[in-house]
């Protein structure tokens, strides 16, 4: 029993380094154990020149005739049917030494039309077989059953002959006899002794186009067996390997820049505090020619620990076996490492691939320890290679995914820089059925592009827009830039867009229609039309308009609305005056709490300025109830946030939604105003709801109500001091994706655009260089030109969540979130329903034209908003109330980089220190806790953050009203 137990453990130890490396885990990390390795200088024969490059010397070719026969696999156990040939097998390197590298190989259905390409994973020591092949561009992945093999629709041998190779040897099922000297040199040497006995033993491959792609460290092995291929071709004895090009994938290619471009990539994305980032630029040089001090590292650890336990090679990702029912990144499946360990452990799946004839000692594994451990040599850089590669006439493409925070696309981006290379084709986004796939842009001899929404894996995260850029590579023609959408497609189709355009006001809300929030601030920049303050705007008292109330409550109360699901809460909705003589009334809708007495009372606001709390806040976002396709029926929100508060959505300023005035002029308004009726609103729906007047009072919103919250917030402590108004309770605020400051907005915005790979080096440059947004500067022609071309180069994305997916879009790639993007569209349709309308005591005026959810003409005619609500927030924390600021970390609007920027601003010190917090098993986001006010990001959510992010949303929001930071250990 002893020695089973024993056994038991050393698989459970090695399923463990497999995870770790496949899922980002605390298991085997080799490429960041490399990394800090390469630190410490310790172990490993660093150089920066280019004397990695394995020089000729004698190869080792054998007889192969009928070998290609033996490995050609019959079926593999559990496999699908395919039209295709696989074979797997052997190919001795060095005789003497036993030493022999194990492939795989998938032909495509037409092979002999078709160009050979190899591919290489990185480490170093991990296997291309279990990742290459079983869980990213293969044909077959693993079922659960650790059993069974479902067919990859998106495999890479649809568009070529696809060869999976285990190198070095001690990797995967390559093995050695003898003991081998690991590294960067002796890889090249036995992998091009392996192809050229391939060659010999699939001679109709000999003159065919070939390549070789790979990821991570492949990086190193890429262009190091791509330089040794060209060198040993002018060898006119040996095969002459018809080498066309290679592409590799977020490569570690430059030491320097992956670490700087790492940690950058680490603060823009909001997974490390301002303090480590600070530290790391004052003490950290990692030029090849320094040593890394103590300090250094240590400034490293600690910013290492403060990522706490995200997938490492995919900063959304989910975690196997987390509880967590947040979003996944993407279809794939966390835990297909498990069932590619099993599958390839059984005895029937390595007979029938041909593989562990020796009996290797232990189970296979996807990753060797003892490999990493022992590689002896590696340049600092790979940049001279890849140089030469250029200069070689071959094609060389570099892509990246990018949310990849392993080898993120900043780190990528700062190589290519040094490469020197001219721009042939600028930056661009390059579309896949409808949404933009990524960026491309093509250097002289090179080529970079992205693919979004990817991690470290391409290819196992967005299988069809990876087999897009290698269809593009393998043409050598870039990206297809066409977008479906651009305005000469859409000639003749004026007519059904006009007819629609109601409809795309509200579905491009954040989109590249209508955007309110970027109207108000760009109408800012231009400076005409708008009063526009440094200084902030404190809404003085006036006499408030306070209405008898009786009976208005219970009119208000909602039976039934049509196609709900049955509920233990009640609601209400209707209108509250706030401006008996202009006919000025506020709509408002609320959401009791099943035990709502006990419960706190939360107003929400949504932002715009001009867009409905309604249609936003309660339909789409933190309300009970969701919309479905039919329109006419709803869905339980079982994250709605009156799960733990009663919930008004107010729907403001009159003209917004369902509230309305009967003088035109009131719908040229601004940020004053809308304070003076919230306030208004409150103190009468206090007066029809009284049981709610001594209750703990909370204002929460996102947005514009950047704006909103803090300055009614003001209003309400300020008027509090009268004592013959009604107290009201306000206990806090929290601001979601807060427009709170202009200056930081577009600093923020744009240096957000270039680490998340949205804009060009160029335009990055130019907006620097160019632009000085400070509230007292005016922006130059020039700044403007650059920031048009910033929107132009990210295309046609949902900016309000940079990976969210289009409504209407063909595309079947995974998006970050399971969010239907269609759900604008259900909501407008539901509430212009008459009996909805009905059942919501709403449009009894009989509104002009349909519902909407932004107003147009109100966003546009949007009077005063001055530059920074600073001043206010700063106020509002000296009162002692709970001030908290949130942000979604994937939203392009209100980027996290922009609050970040804010927030140093307050000039309060830190009181908790930076941490992630979790959310069922996974890392929900990173919270800091300042003196008087506190900063909490959501994890993988974009603007509008209880759409995205659900639960995480609702565990945020319970600890901000109880006044506790959120569960920092796991």
């Amino acid at each position: 029993m002893k020695g089973v137990l024993v056994l038991l453990l050393c698989v459970s130890c090695l399923l463990a380094l497999t995870q770790g490396y496949y899922h980002g885990g605390s298991g085997f990390e080799p490429l960041r154990k490399l990394i800090r390795a390469r630190l410490s200088r310790r172990s490993v024969n660093s150089v920066t020149d280019e004397g990695a490059s394995t020089e000729h010397s004698p190869v080792y070719l054998a007889p192969q005739e009928g070998l290609k026969e033996v490995d050609k696999i019959s079926t593999l156990p559990g496999q699908p049917s395919v039209n295709f040939d696989q074979y797997a097998g052997y190919v001795t390197v060095d005789p003497a030494a036993g030493r022999a590298l194990f492939y795989y190989f998938t032909e495509s259905e037409s092979s002999s039309t078709r160009p050979l390409v190899l591919w290489l994973n990185g480490g170093p020591g991990c296997s291309s077989l279990a990742g290459g092949a079983m869980m990213e561009l293969g044909p077959f992945r693993v079922n659960p059953d650790g059993k069974t093999l479902w067919h990859n629709e998106y495999a890479w041998n649809n568009l070529a002959n696809v060869l999976f190779l285990e190198s070095p040897a001690g990797v995967g099922f390559s093995y050695s006899n003898t003991s081998v000297e690991y590294g960067d040199k002796q890889t090249a040497a036995d992998s091009y002794t392996f192809l050229l006995n391939w060659f010999e033993r699939f001679p109709e491959y000999k003159t065919r186009d070939f390549y070789i792609a790979g990821e991570s460290y492949a990086g190193h092995y890429v262009p190091q067996l791509a330089s040794f291929i060209l060198k040993n071709n002018k060898i006119t004895n040996h095969t002459v390997i018809n080498l066309k090009g290679i592409a590799i994938g977020n490569a570690e290619i430059d030491f320097e820049d992956e670490l700087s471009g790492m940690y950058d990539y680490y603060w823009t994305h909001a997974l490390i505090s301002d303090e480590h980032h600070k530290a790391i630029l004052s003490n950290c040089n990692f030029s090849s020619s320094a040593s890394v001090s103590a300090v250094c590292n240590s400034v490293l650890d600690q910013a290492d620990a403060a990522l706490g336990t995200v997938y490492y090679y995919d900063i959304y990702a989910p975690l196997c076996n987390a509880s967590s029912n947040s979003p996944l990144v993407s279809g794939f499946d966390p835990c297909s490492s498990n069932y590619v360990f099993t599958y390839l452990n059984r005895p029937d799946v390595q007979k029938a691939l041909h593989a562990n004839v020796t009996g290797i000692t232990g189970p296979w594994d996807a990753c060797n320890n003892t490999v990493f451990l022992n590689w002896n040599d590696r340049p600092d850089t790979i940049l001279p290679t890849i140089k030469e590669l250029m200069a070689g006439g071959i094609r060389v493409w570099i892509y990246s995914g990018d949310t990849d925070k392993r080898v993120p696309v900043t780190s990528t981006r700062y190589s290519l820089e040094k490469l020197g290379t001219p721009v042939k084709t600028p930056w661009f986004p390059w579309y896949n059925q409808g949404e933009v796939g990524g960026y491309a842009v093509e250097y002289q001899n090179v080529t970079f592009v992205s693919i979004r929404g990817a991690g470290h894996f391409v290819p196992s995260y967005q299988p069809q827009r990876a087999l897009v850029v290698f269809s593009s590579f393998l043409d050598g023609k870039l990206p297809p830039r066409r977008n479906p959408c651009s305005s000469t497609n859409m000639k003749g189709l004026f007519l059904l867009f006009s007819l629609l355009c109601l409809a795309v006001y509200v579905e491009c809300y954040g989109g590249r229609g209508y955007d309110p929030l970027s109207r108000v601030i760009k109408k800012r920049k231009s400076r005409t039309s708008a009063n526009h303050h440094t200084e902030d705007v404190l809404t003085e008292y006036s006499p408030v308009y306070i209405a008898p109330q009786d009976g208005l409550k219970e009119a208000d109360r909602i039976l039934m609305l049509p196609g709900q699901p049955t509920v233990n809460f009640t609601q209400y909705s209707g209108y509250v005056t706030v401006d008996p003589t202009a006919g000025r009334a506020l709509f408002y809708y609320l959401t009791e709490a099943e035990d709502s007495s006990s419960k706190p009372l939360v107003l929400w606001l949504n932002g715009g300025p001009g867009c409905s709390s309604i249609g936003a806040g309660a339909m789409t976002e933190l309300g009970p109830f969701r919309v479905n396709p039919d329109a006419k029926t709803l869905w339980y929100n079982k994250y709605a946030w009156n799960n733990v508060a009663n919930i008004i959505f107010l729907e403001s300023p009159a003209g917004v939604g369902f509230s309305y005035s009967n003088r035109t002029s009131d719908y040229v308004t601004g940020d004053k105003q809308t304070a003076a009726d919230s306030y208004t609103f409150l103190v009468n729906w206090l007066e029809r709801f009284p049981e709610y007047k001594t209750r703990d009072f909370f204002i929460t919103g996102e947005s514009y109500a950047g704006h909103y919250v803090p300055q009614l917030a003001d209003l309400i402590l300020q008027n509090n001091k009268i004592t013959n108004q009604t107290v009201i309770n306000l206990k806090g605020i929290a601001i979601g994706n807060a427009y709170i400051d202009y200056t930081d907005r577009w600093a923020g915005t744009y240096d957000h655009f270039w680490t998340s790979a949205l804009i060009s080096d160029e335009t990055h440059q130019g907006i620097t260089e160019n632009c000085n947004f400070s509230s007292d500067a005016t922006v130059s022609g020039i700044c403007n030109e650059y920031q048009d071309r910033a929107y132009n180069e990210a295309g046609n994305i949902f900016i309000y969540d940079i990976y969210a997916p289009l409504c209407g879009s063909s595309a079947t790639s995974p998006s970050i979130s399971s969010y239907d993007p269609c759900s604008d569209d259900y909501v407008l349709a539901y509430l212009n329903t008459p009996e909805v309308q009905k059942a919501l005591h709403a449009n009894v005026t009989g509104l002009p034209g349909p519902w909407e959810d932004c107003n147009y003409e109100i966003n546009g005619d949007w009077q005063d908003q001055p530059d920074t609500v600073l001043p206010v927030i700063k106020r509002l924390m000296a009162s002692g109330i709970s001030v908290w600021i949130y942000s979604g970390d994937t939203d392009g609007i209100i980027p996290v980089t922009t609050t970040r920027y804010s927030m140093p601003k307050l000039g309060a010190p830190v009181k908790t220190p930076w941490y992630p917090w979790y959310s069922q098993g996974e890392v929900g986001g990173y919270v800091v806790e300042y003196q008087n006010v506190t900063f909490v990001t959501i994890r993988g959510a974009g603007h509008f953050v209880p759409s995205y992010q659900p639960e995480r949303a609702l565990t945020f929001f319970s600890s901000f009203l109880e006044g506790k930071l959120p569960l920092g250990q796991n």
